[in-house]
Formats: C-alpha cells, structure tokens, sequence
C-alpha cells in the first residue's frame, strides 16, 4: 500500500492535464451495483469521498436540491461494490442531496491492481430551476487525490496535510444567474487520500 500510494503523488503533477485527455471511457448502469468485476479484495484501495449541499434559493424557497452525475469511469479503475457509478449508498450516481441534509460520506473502492495514480471520473451537479435541469460546471476527480473545475484545482497534499481551494462559478436559470461557490477538499493519510466537495452560493472573500 505505501508503494502505491508514493506512486501517486509522485504523479499527482500531472494530474490536472490528465484530467482534460479524451480518452475512451464507459459508464456501466447504476443498476448492475450487484454485479461487481470480482477481484481480490485484497487489492482494493478504500477511497473516502464525500459531498454536501448548501445552495440556498435566492428567489423564496428553502433552498435548492443537488443532484449528483457521474460520467467518464473506466470500469479497470474501480472494485468491488463500491464504485462512483453505482448508486447510493454504494456510490454516487444519481444522488439526490437536499439542501444542508448533512454530508453523504461513500468509501469509493479503486482497484489496487491497476491503480497507478490517475484513476478519474466526472461528478457533475444538476440544479432544477422552474422545471429545468441545469447542469453545473463539471468537477473532475483524481483518486490520485486531485480535484479539479473550471480550472480551480485542489492538489493532493503531503501526509497528514489539508488543502482546500475554491471556485466561484456561475449558470444562467430561467430566472437569473445563479451564482455559487464549489470548495474542494484534499486530505491525506500514510494509507489513502480523501476528497469533500462543498456547493454553497457565492459569498464575497
């Protein structure tokens, strides 16, 4: 394990051009979360991811619902019963977050065997205005301990260490611009990296 875990921040530099490369991806069906690629569980690599929602609705309501999409998984990266593409509680797919519900904490399972740093996919949130889903700039996750959006990125840090970044993004709604805040979240330990996403509206520094 601290093998694999010293590849990775050796690689995390280049994580962030890895994460905008074309390569050829597929997204299995959140209904086949029972049917796994059964490995040794030996080999698997638990990867603690969280997110949480505090979008508050400007225009009256009590706030607005995330949900949660996933796209761009390569199934060789992911174990076991516990992947981004499946749906909760084994992952994040389709998660429907309402707003400050507390945050939805998942053990992603990366495939130890194939893991070399740059395991990824795309977790993008919808947002409902009016009966129209609009999707929010896309965030893309690096189990290698990246996050990254709208060219905001969150570096994986040394053991024991914290790093956070923010990005202050916008989307038009059929009612007027929405604008909100995405803080990224990067934690490190002698044995895993772990990652919290945190959408709230945009608050002036």
């Amino acid at each position: 394990m601290k093998a694999r875990f010293t590849v990775a921040l050796v690689l995390t530099a280049g994580l962030a051009l890895s994460a905008c490369s074309g390569e050829t991806t597929s997204t299995p069906s959140a209904s086949v979360s029972s049917t796994a690629i059964n490995r040794d569980a030996a080999l698997s690599n638990t990867h603690p991811f969280s997110v949480e929602n505090e979008l508050k609705d400007w225009w009256g309501g009590p706030g607005i619902p995330v949900t949660w999409k996933v796209s761009e998984t390569v199934n060789s990266d992911w174990d076991g019963n516990s992947r981004p593409d499946y749906a909760p509680p084994n992952g994040l797919q389709g998660l429907v977050q309402k707003p400050f519900s507390g945050v939805y904490n998942v053990n992603l399972e990366v495939n130890g065997a194939m893991f070399s740093g740059d395991s990824r996919f795309v977790l993008t949130p919808v947002v409902t205005i009016d009966g129209q889903a609009i999707d929010l700039q896309p965030i893309v996750v690096n189990a290698g301990g990246n996050l990254v959006t709208a060219g905001i990125s969150c570096q994986a840090p040394g053991i024991g260490d914290i790093k956070s970044a923010t990005a202050s993004l916008s989307a038009k709604t059929p009612r007027e611009l929405l604008m909100y805040d995405v803080l990224l979240f990067c934690y490190s330990s002698e044995d895993s990296f772990k990652q919290r996403i945190l959408i709230r509206n945009y608050q002036k520094s």
